[in-house]
C-alpha cells in the first residue's frame, strides 16, 4: 500500500503536491503547518498524509485540537445567540482539556492535501477495510481521520466508513453549487456581480497571464483576509508556495489588478479536486473602499468558472448569507476518525465528543452559517 519511493503515478498530482512541499519545506511553504508528509496508495492511486504526535500550536488543516478547540474559539463571536455562546464557550474549556488526554492530535490524516477542503474519492470498501488495517499495523497508537466528508457527495463513503466503525463527527457547515441543476444561475445576486465584473475598471488578470513576481502581492492579499481578518489558525500560505501551485497547473488563479498602483489587490485560487471545484485561496486589499466590490468580483469569478466548466463547486464555509443568496446548498461536513485499536480512555472521550457535537453542532451551524 505504502509506494513513496516507486515510480507508480510519477506525475499524478499527489507527487506534484508532494513534491512541492518537501522541496521548498513547510516551512517556506506554509510556515504555520508543522506535520510530517508523505504518501499512500489506495485503489491504485496515491494520496498525501500527514503524520501528526501533539503540536498543539498549530494550524487547522493537520490539527483536530486546532479545528475543535482553537479555531471554534475564533469563531464563538459568529454565534448570535448569547445562551448558545456561553454554553458553547464553556463546552470548549471542558473539551480542550478532555481532548488532550485523548491525545486528539496523534493521528494520521488521509487525503491531506493541507487546504480547508480535501475532497476524497469515493474508495471502494474492500479498499477501506486493507488500508484501515494495515494504518493499524503501523501506527497502533494513532487515531486516523478523514477530513471534508458531506451526505451530499459522499453518501456511499460516509455509509461505508461508519459500517467499519469510523466516527462521524461534525466539522462545520459547507455551500455547494451543483450544474445539475442551474437556478443559481439565474438568482438576481448571481446576475448582479456579473455586471460588476464586466463594467469594473480593473484589470482581471487570467492564470496564463499570472508572473512570478504576482505572488507576493497575492500572498499579501491572502494573508489580510484570511489570516488578520478571520483567524492565525489558517494555513498561511507564502508566495513561493502558491507560485509553485501555480507552476505545476495545481492551483489556477485569477486575478485583479489596480490599474493606477499596478498592484494586485484581489485573487482567488482553484483548485478542483474529483471533478469538484473548491477555493483554498482567497484574498483581496482589506483596507481598499468596500464599494469596489472586490469579494463580489472573484465570487463573480469563481461562478462563472463553475457554470462554464459545468462542474460542481463546494464554497467551503463561511460568509453564509452571500453564498445562500447566490444560491448555494447548505451542507454539513464530517470528519471521520477510526479509534477501535486505542486505549479505553481515548476511546471513550471521543465517543462522547462525537455523540455531544452530532447533538447540537449542526443545528448551530444551520442556525449561524458557520
Amino acid at each position: 500500500m505504502f509506494s513513496s519511493n516507486d515510480s507508480l503515478n510519477a506525475f499524478h498530482p499527489s507527487r506534484i503536491y508532494v513534491e512541492i512541499l518537501l522541496n521548498l519545506g513547510l516551512d517556506k511553504a506554509i510556515p504555520n503547518v508543522h506535520t510530517q508528509i508523505d504518501m499512500l496508495t489506495i485503489d491504485n492511486q496515491p494520496v498525501p498524509i500527514t503524520l501528526n504526535h501533539e503540536e498543539y500550536d498549530n494550524s487547522y488543516v493537520c490539527s483536530p485540537y486546532t479545528a475543535y478547540i482553537s479555531y471554534a474559539q475564533d469563531e464563538l463571536p459568529l454565534i448570535q445567540s448569547k445562551t448558545q455562546r456561553r454554553l458553547f464557550w464553556g463546552a470548549i474549556r471542558l473539551a480542550d482539556k478532555l481532548l488532550k488526554w485523548a491525545k486528539i492530535n496523534q493521528t494520521l490524516s488521509i487525503n491531506n492535501w493541507l487546504v480547508s477542503t480535501n475532497l476524497p474519492p469515493n474508495w471502494s470498501n474492500q479498499s477501506l477495510q486493507k488500508l484501515t488495517a494495515d494504518l493499524i499495523q503501523r501506527y497502533p497508537h494513532h487515531s486516523f481521520n478523514i477530513r471534508s466528508l458531506n451526505p451530499y457527495n459522499h453518501p456511499q463513503l460516509i455509509k461505508n466508513l461508519k459500517a467499519q466503525g469510523w466516527l462521524m463527527i461534525p466539522a462545520r457547515q459547507v455551500y455547494l453549487f451543483d450544474n445539475k441543476d442551474r437556478q443559481w444561475w439565474q438568482r438576481s445576486h448571481t446576475k448582479r456581480d456579473q455586471k460588476l465584473l464586466q463594467k469594473t475598471h480593473l484589470q482581471h488578470l487570467k492564470p496564463e497571464e499570472h508572473q512570478q513576481a504576482d505572488f507576493t502581492e497575492i500572498e499579501h492579499c491572502f494573508t489580510q483576509l484570511f489570516i488578520e481578518k478571520h483567524s492565525s489558525f489558517n494555513p498561511q500560505f507564502t508566495a513561493a508556495y502558491l507560485y509553485q501551485m501555480h507552476l505545476k497547473g495545481l492551483m489556477r488563479f485569477h486575478s485583479f489588478r489596480d490599474p493606477k498602483s499596478q498592484r494586485i489587490i484581489a485573487s482567488i485560487g482553484l483548485f478542483t479536486q474529483q471533478e469538484i471545484i473548491t477555493t483554498p485561496m482567497v484574498g483581496y486589499d482589506t483596507h481598499l473602499p468596500k464599494n469596489l466590490g472586490l469579494y463580489r468580483l472573484l465570487m463573480a469569478v469563481l461562478l462563472k468558472e463553475t457554470y462554464d466548466s459545468e462542474k460542481m463547486m463546494n464554497l467551503s464555509s463561511g460568509a453564509g448569507n452571500f453564498k445562500s443568496a447566490r444560491g448555494g446548498l447548505p451542507t454539513i461536513e464530517y470528519t471521520a476518525f477510526y479509534i477501535n485499536h486505542l486505549s479505553c480512555k481515548r476511546k471513550l472521550i471521543m465517543l462522547c465528543f462525537a455523540k455531544l457535537l452530532n447533538k447540537f453542532a449542526p443545528k448551530v451551524f444551520a442556525e449561524n452559517q458557520i
